[in-house]
């Protein structure tokens, strides 16, 4: 017999739909009868009605709200919803009292608190996201515990998430995956001159506002350096489908072009209404390390060329074959914006020329500024020598005229 079942019964007979009688006959059915629910058995006596059931479910559902909101309460926060739960820990709407201000409060699942490595990683993940300051990155206001509730509140984004965004509307236009990937790309090279790999880059992690900002959240798994794992233990973090080949191996020594994977993955997904690899947890991890790498273009005839072989070099199975800069990255992914034309055949300007020639344009503005720097160096010697000169004909001058007077 389900909890909700008793409860249903007592809400019943607490507001006058049913007996207590009929109550204990419900109860003795859904006893013998595990696989029976409460609905079939009350329709079927004709104890209570349709709209009745229905009247005990949504009051069954606020009073479980409530009580959620009870057990979870941290001191300083009201509540107001449930938006997210993750590996570590749930995410709510709250209320910040001392500042009048919506948050996003995150509390670590009860069945962790006694877990010292997710309770490290979960506490590790409020004081990195502190200490990082990026537009692209979600902030962190406060840190704290409260009875066994190990919490913290950050900024809460009014907006949705990336999976939420295909899910509900199917694949991104192109142009406007590209333009998030591009924003998250800027985070990953944050991350990377300060020595982190977000080791989790996803749809649902990329929270994009109403004004399309793209704020990447959850560091759950996060690592800084080689530091970060040691005591702990060596099992794969990561979400399957995103994971990287190095991750899914389970290497320690990953560095920021595991988290180019994750995106590439992620940009996959976005523009094509799914993730390159399914199947069992196992599966996807295994077409990671040695599947060959989907064609995008073939889900969706709306990508061009360049932005599939973009996709397909960031995932490519080796780090040492992918991007080895995350500025080269975001300038391939520019060019792809110039590039959206889907019906481009394949003797369509390829990505190599395009970037030879753009790298060429580059080099000739490099060359042309040195050769200006070279020009007004020249310049400022030259009117030296002019000046130098005027001197010393006028000190001649002056010679002359001096011995004139003399010889006179």
């Amino acid at each position: 017999m389900r909890e909700a079942d008793l409860m249903y019964g007592k809400l019943a007979v607490k507001n006058g739909f049913m007996s207590a009688n009929q109550l204990q006959e419900v109860m003795d059915v859904l006893s013998q009868e595990p696989d029976t629910s409460f609905d079939e058995v009350v329709l079927k006596r004709s104890y209570i009605t349709q709209e009745q059931l229905k009247a005990l479910k949504l009051a069954y559902e606020r009073l479980e709200k409530d009580k959620e909101k009870k057990e979870m309460s941290v001191t300083g926060y009201e509540i107001l919803a449930k938006i997210g739960e993750g590996g570590l820990g749930i995410v709510y709407r709250a209320r910040q009292l001392s500042m009048n201000r919506i948050v996003a409060l995150k509390i670590l699942h009860r069945k962790w608190v006694d877990d010292e490595e997710l309770r490290k990683r979960f506490l590790f993940e409020a004081r990195l996201l502190g200490k990082l300051n990026h537009p692209n990155l979600i902030t962190v206001y406060d840190v704290g515990r409260e009875d066994w509730k190990y919490y913290f509140s950050m900024e809460f984004v009014e907006g949705r998430t990336a999976e939420e965004i295909v899910e509900k509307e199917g694949p991104m236009e192109p142009s406007y995956a590209i333009e998030i990937a591009i924003q998250v790309a800027k985070v990953i090279n944050f991350l990377k001159e300060h020595n982190v790999v977000h080791c989790d880059v996803k749809p649902g992690n990329i929270i994009i506002s109403k004004d399309d900002i793209a704020k990447l959240g959850d560091f759950g798994f996060a690592r800084i350096g080689l530091e970060l794992g040691k005591g702990m233990d060596e099992t794969v973090l990561g979400t399957p489908e995103y994971i990287s080949p190095e991750q899914a191996m389970g290497k320690r020594d990953l560095d920021f072009r595991s988290d180019i994977y994750s995106l590439g993955v992620s940009l996959f997904h976005m523009v094509t209404g799914k993730p390159p690899y399914e199947g069992p947890s196992g599966v996807i991890l295994n077409k990671h390390i040695r599947a060959e790498i989907p064609d995008p273009k073939e889900l969706n005839k709306d990508i061009t060329r360049e932005l599939a072989l973009v996709i397909k070099k960031m995932m490519a199975k080796s780090p040492q074959e992918r991007y080895q800069s995350v500025e080269e990255l975001i300038g391939d992914l520019a060019v792809a914006r110039f590039t959206e034309d889907p019906k481009a055949s394949d003797s369509f300007v390829g990505r190599t020329t395009i970037l030879s020639a753009i790298k060429k344009e580059k080099m000739v503005s490099k060359k042309f500024q040195e050769e200006l720097v070279e020009l007004r160096s020249k310049s400022s010697s030259y009117k030296i020598y002019l000046l130098a000169t005027v001197i010393v004909l006028i000190l001649s001058l002056i010679l002359n005229i001096f011995l004139l007077f003399i010889l006179k």
